[in-house]
């Protein structure tokens, strides 16, 4: 019997749901099958039926299906007021701890996709060091992660098109980008504070410490259980008196929601309190 479009959907979403702990219901089903017929001819594979087989017994296809489904939603300045808060709420404090006490800033840009927000950060972090006339050579860092070969490639090229920098000001583009024949590469200055790497937001962490971890828009796509599993990872590996922002729509729940207090309820800031 062959398998339709409704019941291949079916099989993904249980699939996703007990092998990444990734929750897929609430997603478009347009997108969603745009998404698969992507796939399908990215891998040869002739009808959803053989898709979906191909996707149960190959791990590296779920995970190229599953970065298929988030590349998409990242841009630079992406909603531009939660930016100026990071810039106002996190950034800023964390340049005058350093300053005072010293040592090396570290951002995490938890599931960073192609890399336009991670380099976003890098772009508040460099403004806000301009303002407080600190030197450029200050020790910052900013890592950004994500379970997609090739957007950490792409992000680690930083070589974007005119598109998708459209919501960049054109002041920020000539200081931080350099201008190709059709595209937008990132300049050295950014690059150096910046690093990719391959990482599940569902294992242990492999680093902990951060002063600042920016995870936007990117539990919203975690079942409930999950969701809570990524919050300790995160919890875990964050200072204490260190930072945590998610997207606008994105809630702190789980056992450990006390340990963390809310300063900005509408950008979705928390300090971590213990």
């Amino acid at each position: 019997m062959t398998m339709n479009d409704d019941e291949a959907m079916a099989h993904i979403r249980d699939h996703l749901l007990k092998s990444r702990g990734i929750d897929i219901s609430g997603y478009s089903p347009t997108f969603m099958m745009r998404s698969l017929r992507k796939r399908m001819g990215r891998s040869s594979m002739p009808d959803v039926e053989s898709y979906v087989d191909l996707l149960i017994h190959d791990d590296a296809e779920t995970t190229e299906l599953i970065s298929a489904l988030s590349i998409n939603v990242t841009e630079f300045f992406r909603d531009d007021g939660a930016f100026e808060a990071l810039s106002e709420k996190i950034i800023r404090p964390l340049l005058r701890s350093k300053r005072e006490t010293g040592g090396i800033l570290r951002i995490w840009s938890a599931g960073c996709a192609t890399g336009q927000e991670t380099y976003t950060i890098a772009i508040c972090l460099n403004e806000e060091m301009r303002r407080a006339n600190m030197p450029e050579d200050m020790v910052a860092s900013i890592t950004g992660t994500d379970i997609s070969a090739s957007a950490l490639a792409f992000a680690r090229k930083g070589d974007y098109s005119e598109s998708l920098v459209k919501n960049v000001p054109t002041y920020l583009l000539k200081r931080y980008f350099i201008k190709n024949e059709s595209s937008y590469e990132i300049k050295d200055l950014l690059r150096k504070r910046v690093r990719f790497m391959k990482e599940d937001l569902m294992e242990t962490p492999k680093s902990k410490f951060f002063d600042a971890i920016i995870c936007r828009n990117v539990l919203i796509y975690f079942s409930r259980p999950s969701h809570d599993e990524v919050i300790e990872n995160l919890h875990e590996s964050l200072r204490s008196g260190g930072f945590l922002m998610l997207g606008r729509t994105e809630a702190l729940m789980g056992r450990v929601r006390a340990n963390f207090e809310m300063i900005d309820p509408e950008n979705r800031i928390f300090v971590k309190v213990s």
